[in-house]
């Protein structure tokens, strides 16, 4: 029931935007909506089963009547089943600004969160979550064309932005909607960069940049400038002094024969998740090995499963949680079968994934799958065109386009 979408349910019984009516009040309004929806066959229900076993199916009511009824006992059933998912808070924070000549597809939470940064395919947004009503509507404060990724570093005052296809660094002056745009240049880092990680691994802030192609990875990973967090600090010939260095400065290299989709820090190494699994990277030797141990035969359905695309890593308790586009099951830091009797087969084909335990939460365009690490609970909430933007382990923020 969860997985079910019917066609014509908001055309007979809208869903958003209005108060909810009795069923009776509803019918004098739907008389001009749905008195042209008649096909040859009787009055068409459209059944569309969500997920990777999807289908779809026509069938008819005999009257106009009879279809209302059946569409209203479906709504109330899904809208039972759904309350029981209602244990998320979900707060609007922007609607109707952005459009499909300015789509959004970054977000990162600035100053503990209170102020949120949208990248565009048109430039870099702020808005601040304190302000007033009026007043939250998000501000273009950088010029920049097809932002793909934008994060924080907070503690070094910058703010790194993959901006057609290239790595560069503002200072965090650069969002102050007051400040003049000379003072608003990029520092370019890296050419040709498809995504980018920050994170801390063998006690050092890193900043890994991924260049990508169908049969190799070269990730450059850099380290900011201790140098240039004092200098921010400083005012006058303290600042002027520094101001030649770089923000980021080259740590280590290396290259892995295949392509990668994301990076993930360990405490003293760094995983890749990549078309051949996920890899595990030594940054003191840059040695590489797979994070599964292939000793272990249970883990055997992994290979056996053709193109299962791994995705995202937790950790947790000493455990590691890995998500592919299929499934998700534990491991221990051997790459051994952990929780043998723990599995999770997704209903949908995820794209992404965040934690908010013990909820594990599973993106794809239809929907959010929420499965409860625990108790096992599983949860559908229905939506179109849904992408996942920014996750933290202590906050979630989704947004629909």
């Amino acid at each position: 029931m969860e997985l079910l979408s019917i066609k014509e349910m908001d055309e007979v019984i809208p869903q958003q935007g209005t108060v909810k009516r009795s069923s009776s009040s509803l019918i004098p309004a739907l008389r001009s909506n749905t008195t042209d929806s008649k096909k040859g066959e009787g009055w068409p229900i459209t059944f569309r089963h969500l997920g990777k076993a999807g289908y779809e199916l026509t069938l008819y009511a005999s009257n106009q009547a009879a279809r209302q009824k059946f569409l209203e006992n479906i709504d109330k059933s899904q809208q039972k089943l759904r309350g029981r998912a209602d244990f998320f808070n979900t707060t609007i924070v922007s609607s109707n600004f952005f459009t499909a000549l300015n789509k959004v597809n970054c977000v990162a939470p600035y100053d503990g969160g209170r102020k949120l940064i949208y990248g565009t395919d048109n430039g870099i947004y702020i808005s601040d979550r304190r302000a007033k009503e009026r007043e939250q509507q998000p501000k273009r404060v950088i010029e920049a064309q097809n932002v793909t990724q934008i994060d924080v570093l907070e503690e070094y005052q910058l703010l790194l932005v993959v901006t057609n296809r290239s790595l560069v660094s503002y200072s965090l002056s650069a969002l102050d909607p007051s400040e003049p745009a000379l003072s608003k240049r990029p520092k370019k880092i890296q050419n040709h960069c498809d995504f980018f990680k920050t994170g801390i691994c063998l006690g050092r802030h890193l900043v890994c940049c991924v260049k990508s192609r169908a049969l190799s990875t070269t990730i450059k990973v850099y380290e900011p400038n201790d140098a240039m967090s004092k200098a921010k600090k400083q005012k006058g010939f303290g600042k002027m002094f520094n101001a030649g260095q770089d923000e980021l400065k080259p740590y280590k290299e290396f290259y892995i024969p295949t392509e990668s989709s994301s990076v993930h820090f360990l405490k003293s190494k760094l995983c890749v998740a990549c078309a051949r699994g996920f890899e595990v990277v030594s940054l003191e030797t840059l040695e590489t090995q797979s994070l599964l141990d292939q000793a272990d035969t249970s883990l055997d359905f992994v290979a056996r499963k053709e193109g299962v695309k791994p995705i995202h890593i937790e950790r947790l308790n000493g455990e590691f949680l890995l998500n592919y586009s299929e499934f998700s099951f534990f491991v221990n830091r051997n790459g051994w079968r952990a929780r043998p009797e723990w599995r999770i087969d997704w209903e949908g084909t995820p794209q992404s994934f965040a934690l908010s335990y013990p909820w594990i939460l599973a993106f794809e365009p239809n929907f959010i799958e929420l499965r409860n690490i625990e108790s096992g609970a599983v949860h559908i909430v229905p939506h179109k065109n849904i992408r996942m933007l920014h996750s933290s382990t202590h906050e979630v923020s989704t947004f629909s386009t």
